[in-house]
């Protein structure tokens, strides 16, 4: 396998060739924050469907839900494939809703809705930080890839993102879409063909499975097939999945965003509908390398769950065909990565900065402040990365769940309720911030895969924000 570096080299060059020239699609297109931001709410559905997927498929879902698969087997997909499409499902309710609202960022829509600039201020240092840390992790999930594959230190790794999210994200929206074309299309393929080496390798899916049983007899390889493999534990691990994984996608203002950047109300369906049908694709084939590593994988070998898969790639499958997972995960790494800078941006100039000056500016300026703005973040962002995070799927559910615990009903109830103030917006908001933060203290690591810190974080902004209704009456 000494080929291995080099062949992964030329993908990775080809790539960078391919980003380089799509990237430069939106440096000339972008002269408002609303070209920047939503692309002037033009995107069409192919577009749409890209960058709304390749945005959802992140680092931490290729590598974490794959490790995760292999440690915990088949019910994987239940407890997060699953929540994840639920809370699409829930987000197809708020489209028609949604355009009604010409803004550019969900802090915005918070301050149009309810007359609160305040909320839009809040809401936006809320997005900042969360998703500063969500950066984290994409970048972190691409020098574990490159680290591995290329055989560099991590360190290296991390700083050979940092050229890519800048680019990338100079560009605006436009510029995030047609790289997002590409990404999008590797994802699928990587996936794909992944699934494929690893199945040529252990002869077939039926094979694989036979395999599994004789390895691990018993109840430890029986749990590895079962979609609830602890019973009623299992229901409530599954209730908390959804209030964190899928209310936190609904709300997600990275995926609200795409909506509001599609032409139309249809553009915008189609969009949420395809990409989770191939998406589905997916994340099937993930399942089947992670179960692959069951029989590739030497047994009471003990590493980090986002470590799985490419040590599996490295170290057990030799075909050439693995230059593009190689660049597949990247892919899927800088999709996320640009599409949050981009949501940081937004939120620190836009939301913030914007809103406390007392004096406007111009577009034109703003720009400029915003893209000084990405190279200051991605820096810093590249600071948090030296030290590495353990387990990115769990991370990232923290981040997804202060999101539906601050986000779920002032969104959700601004649009459907026409009597919601910004004061009941308000308590729901603080009172979801700061009970998640209690319960996130208190709520023991092991505990929380069955009541997550969102579960009681969500009841309470609710309760807060429905309340109000019965005090005014």
């Amino acid at each position: 396998m000494t080929y291995d570096p080099i062949l992964y080299l030329g993908f990775f060059v080809f790539y960078t060739i391919l980003i380089l020239i799509l990237g430069r699609h939106g440096f000339d297109r972008s002269e408002s924050l609303k070209d920047y931001f939503v692309a002037s709410r033009r995107l069409g559905t192919w577009s749409s469907i890209a960058t709304f997927g390749a945005t959802w498929f992140s680092a931490a879902s290729m590598l974490g839900f794959t490790g995760l698969v292999f440690y915990h087997g088949y019910s994987t997909i239940l407890f997060t494939a699953v929540c994840w499409f639920l809370g699409a499902a829930v987000m197809v309710l708020l489209v028609d809703k949604l355009y009604e609202y010409d803004v550019i960022s969900v802090p915005a829509f918070f301050r149009v809705r309810y007359d609160s600039k305040s909320l839009q201020v809040i809401a936006g240092f809320i997005l900042l930080l969360s998703y500063l840390l969500y950066l984290v992790i994409q970048i972190q999930g691409f020098g574990i890839v490159i680290g591995k594959l290329l055989g560099i230190p991590y360190t290296v790794g991390i700083f050979l993102i940092f050229l890519f999210i800048i680019y990338t994200t100079f560009g605006g929206m436009h510029s995030v879409a047609r790289t997002d074309m590409v990404n999008f299309v590797l994802i699928l393929a990587g996936a794909l063909v992944a699934a494929f080496l690893v199945l040529n390798e252990v002869g077939g899916i039926e094979r694989m499975h036979a395999q599994i049983l004789d390895r691990f007899p018993g109840e430890e390889s029986q749990q590895l097939f079962v979609p609830l493999p602890e019973g009623a534990m299992s229901i409530a691990f599954f209730i908390s999945s959804f209030f964190t994984l899928g209310l936190g996608l609904a709300v997600n203002p990275q995926y609200l965003v795409r909506v509001w950047s599609a032409r139309s109300k249809m553009t915008a369906y189609k969009m949420i509908t395809v990409s989770v049908l191939l998406l589905s694709f997916v994340y099937l084939a993930l399942a089947v390398v992670g179960m692959g590593g069951r029989v590739l994988i030497p047994a009471g070998t003990e590493m980090a769950t986002d470590q799985i898969f490419p040590y599996m790639m490295s170290e057990f499958i030799v075909s050439p065909l693995k230059g593009i997972i190689l660049i597949s995960i990247i892919a899927a790494s800088i999709s996320t990565a640009n599409s949050q800078l981009l949501l940081i941006g937004s939120s620190a100039i836009y939301d913030i900065y914007q809103v406390v000056r007392k004096t406007s500016l111009s577009d034109r300026k703003l720009l400029v402040y915003n893209r000084w703005l990405i190279v200051i973040l991605v820096t810093l962002a590249l600071v948090l990365s030296l030290t590495p995070l353990q387990d990115l799927v769990r991370f990232s559910g923290h981040i997804w769940g202060m999101i539906a615990a601050t986000f779920f009903f002032p969104l959700f109830g601004g649009l459907y309720d026409q009597r919601a103030t910004s004061r009941r917006a308000m308590f729901s908001f603080v009172g979801g911030m700061v009970t998640y933060i209690i319960s996130f203290l208190l709520i023991s690591e092991d505990v929380s895969r069955y009541f997550h810190p969102a579960i009681p974080s969500v009841i309470v902004s609710g309760i807060l924000f429905f309340m109000k209704d019965r005090e005014r009456t």
